[in-house]
């Protein structure tokens, strides 16, 4: 079989559809929850089910079909797309208009007829398996094997995962044999994308995963190819830098064209380490120190941060520290508003709780590069949605210290200790 090898990406090219509605990220990009056996347009959006005997169907299912029709008239086709809809009715800067201003990354076929809905995709992200070192306090037991864990450890509790039922032996060879017909679609398809994401759990602790990508990558270079990992920066030294220096030879050896390594983090100091339960703040720096110190041709550095009630406090903490190291590399900051518990949204309480730590934040923020400039936008639409809440919603405030006290008893934790400013808003709530 004759493989075409895609070419660094064409700057000049730019996603052709202009509708209002219209996102990149609809026709290039499809995300594979393989846990689920689902597939969806990105991770902010609904998924739907791939049919268990063709997998090759995942970027154009009937859903995502619908989708781009509704998109090519100007409509928001719903289902998960009231993410970007909500910040850009407030004036800000969503992910739909951020990824429409990347250029290189849509479909070929779209140059010769720009209104296709059945397209190939460009851009390809595997949640493969669960096993993580993590158990984050926003995340559930089909991303985390440590929740998964404590969930079988515990009783069900109605707002910690109510569904939750132990894998069966069913489930686990339906998964298996996605897992398979996933690296049987690379095989075929490896040479034609433009970015492959990788992410967990930990990625660095899912060897198979990894080691296959990269052994696949040896047979079949794809110079044009931009390979990114998320890791939360805490497995063992010598697995991250193991697989790093793996990278780097396919990198040295023309097989793909740079590596984006994107550490998951939120927050700083010992708030982050209760969100992110399992971090060791001095571990992540210490791993992150080493990435900045590496080639800037080869590796290029991106923080992803989840915007949440509890991680509000000390993310001036965090930004200090990249500001730290972006003095010697570059280090790209992305934020978004945690998903999947709308009690947790900063919103929910009123904007006059963040209004002084909004202020720090921006101050705080580098305004140079363009990509700096690209995150400050991100920031504002972000800003915008909680300046929206005019008064604490107390319905979703209960939930949120109802969930956090659940997992103080299961992990003898103390969330009250951390954020006595959130205690004060309990106490207000009661009167």
């Amino acid at each position: 079989m004759v493989y075409k090898i895609v070419k660094k990406q064409d700057l000049d090219y730019y996603f052709p559809i202009k509708t209002n509605t219209a996102c990149q990220s609809k026709w290039s990009w499809s995300t594979i929850w393989l846990d689920m056996g689902e597939s969806s347009s990105c991770h902010r959006v609904d998924s739907f089910p791939i049919p268990i005997n063709d997998f090759n169907s995942f970027h154009n299912l009937p859903q995502k079909i619908i989708h781009r029709e509704k998109m090519l008239k100007g409509q928001w086709p719903g289902e998960g797309c009231e993410y970007c809809k909500d910040i850009e009715e407030t004036g800000g800067f969503s992910d739909r208009m951020h990824n429409n201003d990347l250029p290189g990354y849509a479909p070929v076929e779209l140059k010769d007829n720009p209104t296709l809905t059945h397209v190939k995709p460009t851009i390809v992200e595997i949640f493969a398996k669960n096993t993580c070192n993590f158990a984050c306090t926003y995340c559930g037991p089909r991303l985390s094997s440590k929740i998964e864990q404590e969930m079988n450890r515990h009783d069900i509790h109605p707002l910690l995962f109510p569904h939750w039922n132990k894998k069966t032996k069913h489930h686990n060879q339906q998964v298996n044999k996605r897992y398979e017909d996933f690296f049987i679609w690379l095989e075929d398809n490896i040479q034609t994308l433009q970015r492959l994401h990788l992410l967990g759990g930990e990625t660095f602790l899912q060897h198979d995963l990894m080691n296959r990508i990269i052994e696949l990558l040896k047979r079949k270079p794809n110079p044009g190819l931009q390979l990114c990992v998320f890791s939360n920066f805490n497995p063992p030294e010598k697995h991250f830098t193991n697989y790093v220096d793996k990278i780097k030879y396919l990198w040295k050896q023309g097989n793909i064209d740079r590596f984006d390594l994107t550490a998951s983090i939120d927050c700083w100091g010992p708030q982050a380490e209760y969100v992110r339960n399992g971090l060791n703040c001095e571990e992540f720096e210490k791993n992150f120190a080493y990435i900045v110190e590496q080639q800037d041709e080869f590796i290029r550095l991106n923080v992803n941060q989840t915007v949440s009630s509890f991680t509000m406090k000390t993310m001036p903490d965090l930004i200090k520290m990249l500001n730290k190291y972006n003095k010697h590399k570059h280090i790209g900051h992305y934020a978004m508003l945690v998903d999947g518990f709308p009690f947790m949204r900063p919103e929910m309480f009123k904007y006059e709780t963040w209004e002084n730590t909004w202020d720090i934040i921006f101050s705080e923020m580098k305004n140079e590069t363009f990509e700096q400039k690209e995150s400050i936008k991100i920031m504002l639409g972000l800003q915008r949605i909680t300046k929206l809440a005019k008064k604490n919603n107390s319905i979703a405030i209960k939930k949120l210290y109802e969930y956090y006290d659940e997992l103080d008893r299961r992990r003898n934790t103390h969330w009250r200790d951390l954020w006595p400013e959130l205690v004060i808003q309990e106490i207000d709530n009661k009167k």
